[in-house]
C-alpha cells in the first residue's frame, strides 16, 4: 500500500469512529506517526481526502451495479444487493451519519455526490422499467418512479443515520438492513411480483 493510500485509510478509520468534523489532518498525522507536511505533501486539505474516499465509494457501488444488471434473473439481484450495498455502507459510514455536514461544509463535493447520486438513479430507474415490462413491478409513470427512487434512498441513509454504537455490533444488523430496505418494493409489486418476493425470502 502507497503512502496516500495509507493515509487515506486511516483518515477514513477517524472518520468512521470520531466523525469528519472532529478529524483534521494533523489528527491523522499523529496516529500514523508522520509529520503534518508529509500528509499535506499527498492531501492539502481534508477536503481532497473526503472527496477521494468518496469516489472509492462510487466506484465500488458501480461495480456493485453493473452486477446487479448482470444475469437472468433481474429481480433476484436487486434483493439481493442491499446486502452487498450494506458491506460497503458500513465501510464508510461516515458518509451517512455525517451527510447533513459534508453537504453544508463541503460544497463541491456536495456537487460532486449530487452527480454521482444522479447517475446512480438514472442506472436504478433502467432497472426498474424492466421490472415493470417483467410484470414484477406494478406501472408507474416517471414521477412515481422517481418518488420511488428518493424514498429508497430517504431509508436507506435514514437507517445508518440513525445508528446507535451498540447496534453497530449486532450480528444480525445485516439481515435487518435487507429487510428494511426490501420491504419498501412490497407495495408497488403485482401479484406475480409479490409471489416471487416471498420465494425470495
Amino acid at each position: 500500500m502507497n503512502t496516500k493510500d495509507i493515509i487515506k485509510q486511516r483518515a477514513l478509520k477517524l472518520f468512521n469512529k470520531r466523525g469528519v468534523l472532529n478529524i483534521t489532518l494533523r489528527d491523522v498525522a499523529e496516529k500514523l506517526e508522520k509529520s503534518y507536511g508529509n500528509i499535506t505533501y499527498h492531501y492539502p486539505t481534508k477536503e481532497h481526502v473526503i472527496e477521494e474516499l468518496y469516489f472509492d465509494m462510487v466506484k465500488e457501488l458501480k461495480a456493485i451495479g453493473a452486477q446487479m444488471m448482470k444475469g437472468d434473473n433481474l429481480f433476484d439481484n436487486i434483493l439481493s444487493a442491499p446486502g452487498h450495498t450494506f458491506d460497503l455502507s458500513m465501510k464508510y459510514i461516515f458518509f451517512f451519519k455525517d451527510f447533513v455536514e459534508i453537504k453544508r461544509n463541503y460544497p463541491e463535493i456536495a456537487k460532486k455526490i449530487d452527480k454521482s447520486n444522479a447517475e446512480r438513479k438514472k442506472s436504478l430507474k433502467q432497472a426498474l422499467v424492466m421490472l415493470q415490462g417483467q410484470k414484477i413491478l406494478n406501472a408507474l409513470d416517471d414521477d412515481g418512479l422517481d418518488y420511488l427512487m428518493e424514498l429508497s434512498g430517504a431509508m436507506r441513509t435514514f437507517f445508518f443515520l440513525n445508528l446507535s454504537k451498540d447496534e453497530f455490533k449486532e450480528e444480525d444488523l445485516k439481515d435487518k438492513y435487507i429487510a428494511y430496505t426490501n420491504k419498501l418494493l412490497i407495495p408497488y409489486l403485482t401479484v406475480w411480483g409479490k409471489l416471487l418476493y416471498e420465494k425470495y425470502n
